[in-house]
């Protein structure tokens, strides 16, 4: 009886120290040498430099004539008004038009309004001091509804290569002092796990009006991050 009891015990053990190792780990053979697994993270924090704008021309009209011809019109305002502003042809991208039958609900009943053409365009400003001019551009040329803004960070590599570096030297600095604790030194690597996060993308979704750009725009830092599990060999 004690030793079925000793052998349940054991295989507790093992079972709670697996599931407190990484992933990684429970994946990969650990070494039979002495070692220990460490996971370290490295933080680099900047101001979002891009915006990247989504928007939507639409019109409903009796004919799917008429409807395309004003959001042509409405487009090609769109595009005159961000070129003026510096946005080049290759941070624009419009979407092919669609177009279909908008219906509305009266009275139980299902009622033809007409035929609604839609399209998209999407934006990209690599500079974040003309956000202003654009939005001002963009509502003397029709538009009343902005999507989605997304901010973010155009030296993404250079940051994300800043937080490797981070979680590297706090990699380093665990293993040491987990080996100094047991009287060990670190020997060596054996083995690295790297998962990576990207930048937090702030979202908005705004409706504009012609003070839009007057009001202050507020943007907090962006965090990249990046995360290492390690298994270091002792000696």
């Amino acid at each position: 009886m004690k030793s079925r009891m000793g052998i349940n015990f054991m295989r507790n053990i093992a079972l709670v120290m697996c599931t407190l190792l990484p992933v990684f780990a429970t994946a990969a053979t650990l070494p039979n040498e002495p070692h220990v697994v460490v996971a370290a993270r490295g933080e680099v924090e900047a101001l979002p430099d891009i915006a990247r704008l989504q928007l939507q021309i639409s019109e409903t009209r009796a004919s799917a004539v008429d409807a395309k011809n004003t959001v042509d019109e409405r487009t090609a305002r769109v595009l005159a008004a961000v070129r003026e502003q510096g946005v080049q042809d290759t941070d624009i991208r419009a979407s092919q038009i669609r177009i279909y039958p908008d219906y509305e609900w009266q009275d139980g009943k299902r009622l033809l309004r007409g035929q609604r053409v839609e399209r998209s365009v999407d934006l990209t400003l690599n500079d974040l001091s003309r956000y202003g001019a654009v939005l001002d551009g963009l509502v003397r040329a029709g538009i009343t509804e902005l999507g989605n803004v997304s901010f973010d960070l155009s030296n993404r590599d250079a940051l994300m290569a800043e937080a490797l570096q981070a979680a590297m030297a706090d990699a380093n600095t665990k293993a040491a002092v987990l080996a100094a604790g047991f009287g060990r030194r670190v020997a060596g690597v054996y083995h690295i796990d790297e998962a990576t996060a990207g930048p937090i993308r702030q979202e908005r979704m705004l409706m504009m009006d012609a003070k839009m750009s007057a009001a202050p725009m507020l943007l907090g830092k962006e965090t990249v991050s990046a995360t290492l599990n390690v298994v270091f060999l002792l000696k």
